[in-house]
């Protein structure tokens, strides 16, 4: 599977260096039901034990994990009431259960209570942060979730900087942002890919089956359009992108033209980034993940 795949996705985005650009059917795990959501919190993604999990709308957190966005927390298992705090000193105690939380012995209302799934005490992520003062952002593209606290804000330079796969992880830790309707989600369990021009951080684009195509202007991740071309398939196009669009000419690909690298991960928490180097000899490198963010790799020559 892991070679197949190597293959489909290399022909993919080696396939951008001044060739003609064919789609393949788009990747789909069926023994998964759905990829794990990641979180990223003032701009760096955080690992968790147990992934966010969605539940009517929903995303819960285990308590644990609150840690991880600057809060402390402590549960009391007689009363089992949960407390959480941020650094400011102001305080939510919740129940599991129960739809009333109380915030600095106040009470207010949540849309849906804790729970404890397997041992494992869940917290609706909104609810606790917006309550302690954080912003938090869906993005529906792949499905992340970014958790700010008040006086986090982005720092365009980082795409510029020296190190170019601190730059990429940065990119990606954005959120996209789409003025048009999107094409949607694909069922099943989606392998995820980026696509970098030789050299550049701010601009690339994401392929989860449906290609996503993303500037970064004035520190904001912008989705231009949205591309799905399959065989068997009429193609679907969104934004300004056009469903009959040639990959080889069209201007979106004009930061191509001298070269990309691409990054994707695979299902048993391995990366892989590939390149066509000076002698067009194409490189692979592999890693472990032990997070989202080390899918981008270092990559010599500042590509």
């Amino acid at each position: 599977m892991k070679k197949m795949l190597s293959g489909f996705i290399l022909a993919l985005g080696l396939g951008l260096l001044n060739q003609s650009f064919a789609f393949a059917a788009p990747i789909e795990m069926a023994e998964k039901e759905a990829r794990p959501i990641e979180v990223v919190v003032n701009g760096e993604f955080i690992k968790m034990d147990v992934h966010p999990l969605m539940d009517k709308s929903h995303l819960f957190v285990p308590i644990r994990a609150l840690a991880s966005l600057g809060l402390s927390y402590s549960f009391n298992p007689s009363t089992k009431i949960t407390t959480v705090q941020n650094k400011d000193g102001d305080y939510l105690k919740i129940s599991v259960n129960s739809k009333t939380a109380y915030k600095n012995e106040k009470p207010i209302q949540m849309n849906m209570p804790a729970q404890n799934k397997n041992g494992r005490v869940l917290v609706p992520l909104r609810f606790i942060t917006e309550s302690l003062g954080y912003t938090v952002q869906f993005e529906s593209i792949r499905k992340f979730v970014f958790v700010n606290s008040k006086d986090y804000s982005f720092d365009p330079k980082l795409l510029y900087q020296e190190d170019l796969q601190a730059a990429r992880k940065a990119a990606i830790a954005l959120p996209i942002h789409a003025d048009f309707k999107t094409l949607g989600t694909l069922d099943g369990y989606r392998l995820h890919q980026y696509s970098f021009p030789v050299g550049r951080a701010d601009t690339y684009y994401f392929n989860d089956g449906i290609f996503t195509f993303v500037q970064i202007i004035d520190g904001k991740a912008i989705a231009i359009g949205q591309l799905f071309r399959e065989r068997r398939e009429p193609s679907q196009a969104a934004g300004n992108v056009s469903p009959e669009m040639s990959l080889d000419t069209d201007p979106i690909m004009e930061p191509y033209n001298h070269g990309n690298v691409i990054f994707y991960d695979y299902t048993d928490g391995t990366a892989r980034a590939g390149y066509t180097d000076d002698n067009k000899k194409r490189v692979d490198i592999d890693t472990i993940m032990n997070i989202y963010s080390d899918i981008i790799q270092k990559l010599p020559d500042h590509r």
